[in-house]
């Protein structure tokens, strides 16, 4: 290939990658399926408490949900560390093993599990919002949104929570997944 077809080549292929984002210095704005895999993978981060760099979407959905889900997280580590609840393959929390709780604190368990996944509910809505999916692609699209959530809720999960399968069979993490 000549050198100048080679330079032009680079150049088209430059801007073409280029289109794909765009930044402010606090954001860095993604289009498209990467997009739902950077949000999930610093937001879970930041959940959990891990080093995160800044959150590529903002909007009043994201905000609101995960703020409920910062909120609620010194109640539900707890229970994820001792096994009452897991994390399922879908992206939400379940109880996994109430124990002998009284009814009273199992309604209290069921309430703080519902309002955790009514918030990711909204917070994977959100995030495929914010990555430029409208009414008309929004649920073609959501799945792929809870799908990378769910990954990185159980990549940096520590070692001993318990996972859901797609078969609704609790394992669990036994080493630490990449």
């Amino acid at each position: 290939m000549p050198r100048g077809a080679a330079l032009l080549t680079a150049m088209v292929l430059a801007l073409a990658g280029l289109t794909a984002c765009e930044s402010t210095p606090e954001r860095v704005f993604t289009y498209g399926a990467r997009g739902a895999e950077i949000q999930a993978e610093r937001l879970v981060a930041d959940v959990y408490g891990l080093p995160a760099d800044p959150l590529p979407y903002g909007s009043p959905e994201i905000d609101n949900a995960l703020a409920g889900i910062k909120a609620r997280w010194p109640s539900l580590k707890p229970l994820l560390d001792d096994g009452t609840l897991g994390l399922t393959e879908d992206g939400e929390i379940a109880l996994r093993d109430p124990g002998t709780r009284e009814r009273g604190e199992l309604r209290q368990l069921r309430a703080l599990v519902r309002a955790e996944n009514r918030d990711r509910f909204f917070l994977y809505r959100g995030v495929t919002a914010g990555i430029g999916h409208g009414t008309d692609t929004l649920l073609l699209m959501i799945d792929h949104t809870e799908e990378a959530f769910a990954r990185q809720w159980y990549l940096q999960a520590p070692v001993g929570w318990w996972i859901q399968d797609h078969r609704g069979h609790w394992q669990q993490k036994l080493a630490a997944a990449r």
